[in-house]
């Protein structure tokens, strides 16, 4: 009999790892974490800066911990794996969205100065690794509540509870770390367009990575944005770490 319920684990523990993230069940023990995640790890990661007097602590918590370790051992899964499709219309909406942020930031930045090895290593390592792990953790708040309950009201319940997580943790990490080192906007008449931009930002990595079945689109748009924002602030994160 022990033997039977340990292979029958097993096989559940295969099918959790060989699934797409988004789909995989959770349990009450993912419904703390994602709320641990959300406001937790904002506050960790600031505290650590604070501590350490620069990010690569923050870093640490925040990319090895709250985004690769959470999530791989929740989900079973990163999902860099192939698209099952890949949802152009949606992902060339993901680009206009760019654009236009883009736009919206250009002259709002102070120059920073960096010299172009900083400036090189920031676009070319820091960029594209933010964009690949830090939905990571914003998506699997969201799926802890969401693929709690299977159906019915307690779905739609779970699912408005982790649109509120995934808005906070988004909301939370940028106003508690990243404004600490990262280029900040001088402020202007249209301000109140970041908050506005970032949760279409937000959406369109969600709605990308389920039609897809995987994070790689997300990638894609997530680390456009983030060059712009090295590019337009001329912008070294070394002497920050």
């Amino acid at each position: 009999m022990a033997q039977h319920q340990s292979v029958a684990s097993m096989n559940v523990t295969l099918r959790r790892r060989n699934a797409f993230g988004g789909d995989v069940q959770t349990t009450n023990l993912d419904l703390v974490l994602a709320v641990v995640l959300a406001f937790g790890l904002p506050a960790g990661c600031a505290w650590l800066f604070g501590v350490t007097g620069g990010a690569l602590a923050g870093l640490v918590l925040y990319y090895v911990v709250g985004c690769i370790g959470v999530v791989r051992w929740r989900k079973g899964t990163l999902d860099y794996q192939r698209p099952q499709r890949w949802p152009w219309l949606l992902f060339c909406a993901g680009l206009v969205l760019v654009a236009v942020i883009t736009a919206t930031n250009a002259g709002g930045y102070p120059n920073y100065g960096a010299p172009p090895l900083g400036l090189a290593l920031t676009a070319l390592i820091w960029a594209p690794l933010n964009g690949a792990l830090e939905q990571l953790s914003w998506q699997y708040v969201l799926d802890a509540w969401r693929n709690r309950w299977p159906r019915g009201r307690l779905r739609w319940f779970g699912t408005a509870i982790g649109v509120v997580l995934i808005l906070a943790l988004v909301a939370l990490i940028h106003l508690l770390f990243w404004t600490l080192f990262m280029p900040v906007k001088s402020g202007d008449a249209a301000a109140w367009t970041t908050p506005v931009l970032n949760s279409l930002l937000t959406a369109v990595y969600v709605l990308l990575y389920y039609q897809s079945r995987s994070m790689w689109p997300t990638f894609v748009i997530h680390t456009l944005v983030d060059l712009q924002l090295v590019l337009l602030a001329n912008y070294s994160i070394l002497p920050h770490l």
